[in-house]
């Protein structure tokens, strides 16, 4: 099997450490999200401040590397924690998706993974210039769209929405795979048509754009998700959920437009450590954390879709014993 060389790097270091890093018993530890503008991160930076601001036992230093880089770290023993999707984790236990050529001994240790708690605020938004001509996800053909970044699994979901549309990238339609950051500049220079957009509603990125330029959300429509699962690995932990025109209205204050309600595509959202982080260190952090919802949710827009009920469904692996036990003293588990 090939493998890259960030995976010979991780593979390499689980040798060194024979799969078995460190109980984590320090102090300070690093929480890997995706990137500095997705509410996980917006999560993960409240949840710090928190616990600098209480005093707490354990602190949390804040670093952002996609999902797909932020597992093999995690995994690695590079980072503490990391925010993984519900089905990316599976296509890591199973060595397929953007996981197919990571080493054996990496995909090992991905299966000794366990979760805090999950989250399903963030979600995939698709908007393009208002004067593109584009009113519907159908209407993408001969266009161009940015669908993530190089190497993530935006790229891929994006890709085989697409295809259940009978478009295929890269033929039927120009797709390229940049950061939504980049891709909104390529639109205010009309060398893009839209962009693939990860977060919350509203979304700092596509609020900035609405600001230089017209846009307008388009999205894949409920009868397409049969097919789109035809083309996506995990595909049934995908869902659609829909936002309603008043709500888009709301959160961008009239200046974006949508033809109707549209969807967002989500997952729940993992905050994945090593089975051998102590059990009263994921008790702590995660008590820290839902103990205090009302705080967190006061740092960011982003967050206002949290919900405590939310946080142990849809897991694609075991809760932590110290999370569990959180939730079952709060009565969310029996």
């Amino acid at each position: 099997m090939q493998t890259n060389s960030f995976t010979r790097m991780l593979a390499t270091g689980l040798a060194i450490t024979g799969l078995s890093v460190a109980t984590v018993q320090a102090d300070n530890l690093v929480i890997s999200a995706v990137s500095q503008t997705s509410d996980d991160y917006a999560l993960a930076v409240a949840w710090s401040s928190l616990l600098a601001r209480e005093n707490a036992e354990h602190k949390l230093t804040v670093v952002d590397n996609g999902t797909v880089r932020g597992l093999r770290m995690l995994a690695s023993g590079r980072v503490d924690i990391s925010v993984i999707g519900a089905p990316h984790y599976l296509d890591a236990v199973k060595g397929s998706g953007n996981f197919a050529e990571d080493p054996d001994q990496l995909r090992e240790a991905y299966g000794d993974l366990q979760a805090l708690f999950a989250i399903s605020t963030s979600a995939g938004q698709y908007v393009v210039r208002d004067d593109s001509g584009i009113e519907s996800f159908g209407d993408l053909a001969d266009k161009s769209i940015a669908i993530g970044r190089p190497g993530g699994n935006a790229g891929r979901v994006s890709s085989a929405f697409l295809e259940a549309y009978g478009l295929t990238p890269g033929e039927d339609i120009d797709t390229q795979f940049i950061d939504y950051g980049d891709a909104f500049t390529q639109m205010s220079n009309n060398r893009l048509d839209g962009t693939f957009v990860w977060g919350g509603l509203p979304q700092a990125a596509i609020d900035n754009a609405s600001r230089t330029m017209n846009l307008r959300f388009i999205s894949p429509e409920e009868d397409s998700l049969e097919a789109f699962r035809d083309h996506m690995t995990a595909g049934e932990h995908y869902l659609l959920k829909r936002v309603s025109t008043e709500e888009i209205e709301n959160a961008y204050q009239g200046r974006i437009q949508a033809n109707g309600d549209i969807h967002f595509w989500s997952f729940p959202f993992m905050f994945a450590v090593r089975s051998d982080m102590d059990e009263n260190t994921a008790y702590e952090l995660t008590r820290w954390l839902w103990d205090n919802l009302d705080a967190v949710k006061q740092t960011s827009s982003a967050l206002s879709l949290l919900r405590q009920d939310e946080a142990v469904k849809g897991l694609t692996t075991e809760l932590h014993p110290g999370a569990e036990r959180y939730f079952r003293e709060i009565g969310l588990l029996e």
